[in-house]
């Protein structure tokens, strides 16, 4: 049975996914496939370049690592061109690409050590675009191209944004690249107690609920597919951090490290036969019960 690791967007949040695939790969659950949108891709990439618990643990250590200036530096010229329409962007990619060429070490996508795809949206009609070959960098900033902030990217005929617009967490994907079980990562938060801080971080935020209720409706559609052929879908829970500022990487480390603690614990529920809930189930329990992520390494609570 073939098995794949589908990761969805989350920016800053991408660190979770770090500690929680670490927990899984020790389980000994390891990938032969990994998919991702936005974030979730560049993690995709990183563990296909580098796979195994020790490559995991490398993730984690980057994300510690990652500093804001590392992602976003803001121009104001920039910003203002961008306002008066002269300019499609507020952030220009030079920063992350360098993240991508540093972290990889590869440049096209067939040289990873295992399979993996990056799912980006077509920009005028909203087509989901799933990558498995060629530049890797174009396809990962691609896929992580948030509109107004990054650019987008030109890529085979197509201009291309980010991937979490119209896949959420590719699970789906997954299954039609050949995977038969599918763990799917998320990175929901618990539920902010105040709109967010600043113009850029409110957008943000109002994607990122458009987003979640696609995500349902596609893991529903994932799950029946690949129960149709004998395989399942496993939403591997988030620990409900707080929700940080999207332009805020100093819990990189912390957030890891509640991804793996509540992966293990999901583990050890499923092995006495308490985590056998199908994915969409656990969505709505897991949204119904955001204590449980509290408790289990909640990160910057004054954030949300």
């Amino acid at each position: 049975m073939r098995v794949a690791f589908a990761l969805s967007g989350g920016g800053n949040l991408g660190a979770l996914q770090a500690g929680s695939m670490r927990a899984l790969v020790e389980a000994g659950v390891e990938p032969d496939l990994l998919v991702g949108a936005s974030i979730g891709a560049l993690n995709a990439a990183f563990c296909a370049t580098h796979p195994g618990s020790a490559g995991c643990t490398r993730l984690e250590a980057a994300w510690r690592d990652l500093k804001r200036r590392d992602v976003f530096r803001f121009e104001l010229s920039r910003a203002v061109v961008g306002f008066l329409g002269l300019r499609d962007h507020l952030v220009a990619t030079k920063r992350l690409e360098q993240i991508i060429r540093k972290w990889l070490g590869i440049t096209r996508i067939e040289e990873a050590a295992v399979p993996f795809g990056a799912v980006a949206t077509d920009a005028l009609t909203g087509e989901i675009v799933v990558m498995t070959s060629g530049d890797v960098a174009s396809a990962l900033l691609a896929s992580a191209a948030i509109p107004g902030i990054f650019a987008p990217v030109r890529r085979e005929g197509r201009w291309l944004v980010d991937g979490s617009l119209s896949a959420g967490c590719p699970a789906l994907e997954a299954i039609e690249l050949g995977a038969d079980e599918v763990y799917a990562f998320m990175t929901t938060t618990a539920p902010r107690r105040r709109p967010p801080r600043g113009a850029v971080a409110a957008a943000m935020s109002s994607v990122s609920l458009l987003t979640s209720k696609l995500q349902g409706s596609r893991l529903e559609t994932a799950e029946r597919s690949a129960t149709e052929r004998g395989g399942a879908v496993h939403l591997v829970p988030s620990p409900f951090p707080g929700a940080p500022s999207p332009f805020d990487f100093q819990h990189g480390g912390q957030l890891a490290a509640s991804g793996y603690l509540r992966t293990v614990t999901w583990l050890a529920e499923r092995d006495k036969g308490d985590g056998q809930q199908s994915a969409v189930s656990r969505i709505d329990d897991d949204l119904s019960r955001p204590e449980r992520g509290r408790s289990s390494g909640a990160v910057n609570p004054a954030a949300r």
